[in-house]
């Protein structure tokens, strides 16, 4: 299928890592799209930059905490100055430490919500800029069911998300007058490189985990990917304010 992705230019936050982020970068780069490869880690979003090359498509490095606004607005500058337009919009960062809401110091709690949730409305605030004089654009933030079903040990966690959808879908009605589609793909517990290599997951505790889910296995990577780059593709042009959940049929 033709997603109609070739020569977009297409933001991607958080995009080191070997997971969705970079997922999202080598399959846009696949399709023909150019990459602004951001990652407040430089060398990942460096390395990451250099996969999309070595596949063809062309690709700039960014280094914005998104965090920060003022961060995020050059991150634009500098895509525009690039490529003269911003397409797509992927928000990958998060921050799910998990713990009891009781313990938690009030300099964790901010932490979740500041990369979660206002990570998300600063690369998104940026982007709207070159987007609303277009008149088009699609933006897609990766969410979590943690925003739906509260679990616990995660409570800032799961209010941020939850502040996502609704970020996402109050937004969608004010944006769709401009051209402008924003939604969210939702995961839930999604076998990533980094939960093997830290021990957390393993080969015990995969099994145990895939019995909650009714196609009894975990999801990955691309799993999300998929779902991601098709939001993004004008193949889902009518689709808008939504929230998607990939989550095996757990919800």
């Amino acid at each position: 299928m033709d997603l109609g992705l070739k020569d977009k230019v297409a933001i991607v936050t958080g995009a080191g890592g070997d997971a969705m982020g970079t997922g999202v970068c080598l399959d846009l780069a696949r399709e023909g799209a150019c990459i602004i490869t951001n990652d407040v880690d430089r060398e990942w979003a460096d390395k990451v930059a250099k996969q999309v090359v070595d596949l063809g498509a062309r690709a700039v490095p960014t280094y914005a905490d998104v965090t920060k606004l003022a961060d995020c607005r050059e991150m634009v500058r500098t895509t525009l100055d690039a490529f003269n337009r911003v397409d797509i919009l992927v928000t990958i960062p998060a921050y799910p430490k998990l713990g009891w809401f009781i313990d938690s110091s009030e300099e964790e709690l901010h932490r979740i919500v500041d990369v979660t949730f206002w990570g998300v409305v600063n690369a998104v605030r940026a982007a709207l800029d070159p987007m609303i004089e277009q008149k088009s654009g699609s933006i897609v933030c990766l969410g979590s069911d943690a925003g739906k079903v509260a679990p616990h040990r995660e409570v800032m966690y799961g209010t941020a998300k939850a502040a996502v959808m609704h970020f996402v879908k109050g937004l969608a009605t004010e944006m769709g007058p401009h051209g402008i589609r924003i939604n969210v793909v939702n995961a839930a517990v999604t076998k990533v490189p980094q939960m093997v290599q830290s021990g957390w997951l393993t080969p015990e505790k995969e099994a145990r985990l895939s019995q909650q889910y009714p196609l009894r296995r975990l999801g990955t990577p691309q799993d999300h990917v998929d779902s991601i780059l098709f939001l993004c593709s004008e193949r889902a042009g009518y689709i808008t304010g939504q929230t998607l959940s990939v989550s095996g049929g757990a919800i």
